[in-house]
């Protein structure tokens, strides 16, 4: 075979590769993107849609009262010296010590989309199934270990469900909402991607603040603490490629949100479970006519008040 020959062959390999390329690879790829960046096109023109809370009265009385445990609690207690959750923690800011809680759940596992849930739905529960038996967990269960580590901490917590426009009973997503005092505010922390948000400045925003940028087209920075470089860029070149990263993520389902009245050890397991749910201006205004129960037991009391639903916590269940 000359070497004209060999050339040739060499140019009709490259083509054929390079076709196989673009048909099993690229092209997958870019429709992928375009599914994605259509996706979140249409979860931002519901929020814009939606976009404001007007305090609108509901039609039955509601006393917006959240009650969370105190750390002295024995359940929570136990958890705390358990897991040496003090060192975790570390001796830094309130912030710094928020953020390392988080860190520390989320690293506990990998995430799965529909593990089998125990009966037992608490922190000493969820924390086996992912440190004893090496299962993966999802983010129902992470929430449910950082709100009650956050308990134990003596910070004030809640466990958030965030809620799509539609279809709620497909796919929703769990983060867990802890009051800052230094910050004076609700802040988000979501242990299952082990992320936290941040404006440009480096503050870290709530779950009102985040959806409120959205919605204005400000800047939302996606923390991704404890990360080496690698998986940074990694993140990011993956997020590029499939045009779906955090923020695109939580556009889908920070339309609506809902918090428990107790946030406890093992809230779950109450005979009577009662949860508040926040609703936008103008989407099924019928939610505010009567309190309603789910096939699943929860009592919904639906409101239309961000400051209350959001309200400073102040009461500690005994």
């Amino acid at each position: 075979m000359t070497r004209a020959h060999v050339k040739y062959l060499i140019l009709i390999l490259s083509l054929i590769l390079s076709a196989v390329l673009i048909v099993w690879v690229i092209l997958p790829i870019t429709r992928e993107r375009s599914t994605n960046v259509a996706l979140g096109e249409e979860w931002l023109d519901l929020l814009h849609t939606h976009p404001r809370f007007s305090a609108q009265h509901t039609a039955y009385p509601v006393d917006v009262t959240y009650y969370y445990a105190g750390s002295s609690d024995e359940s929570l207690t136990r958890l705390r010296d358990m897991y040496d959750l003090e060192t975790i923690a570390g001796q830094g800011s309130e912030t710094e010590r928020i953020i390392n809680l988080m860190v520390w759940v989320y690293n506990l596992a990998a995430h799965a989309n529909e593990p089998a849930i125990p009966a037992d739905r608490n922190a000493f529960s969820f924390i086996r199934m992912a440190t004893v038996e090496n299962k993966q967990i999802n983010c129902y269960m992470k929430t449910v270990i950082l709100n009650e580590v956050y308990l134990s901490m003596q910070f004030f917590s809640r466990h958030t469900h965030l809620l799509p426009h539609s279809y709620e009973n497909r796919e929703s997503h769990f983060i867990t909402s802890v009051y800052s005092q230094t910050l004076g505010k609700w802040i988000m922390m979501d242990p299952d991607f082990g992320v936290y948000v941040t404006d440009e400045n480096g503050i870290v925003l709530g779950i009102r603040e985040i959806r409120q940028r959205m919605i204005d087209a400000e800047p939302l920075v996606v923390q991704h603490p404890g990360r080496s470089l690698f998986e940074k860029v990694r993140i990011d070149l993956t997020n590029y490629i499939e045009g779906a990263d955090y923020p695109w993520f939580l556009s889908c389902f920070i339309f609506k949100m809902r918090c428990p009245k107790y946030s406890m050890f093992a809230q779950d397991s109450r005979p009577v479970r009662e949860y508040y749910e926040l609703i936008p201006d103008g989407y099924r205004d019928e939610l505010l006519q009567e309190s309603r129960l789910t096939p699943r037991g929860k009592k919904i009391y639906t409101v239309n008040d961000e400051n209350v639903f959001w309200l400073k916590p102040e009461k500690i269940s005994q």
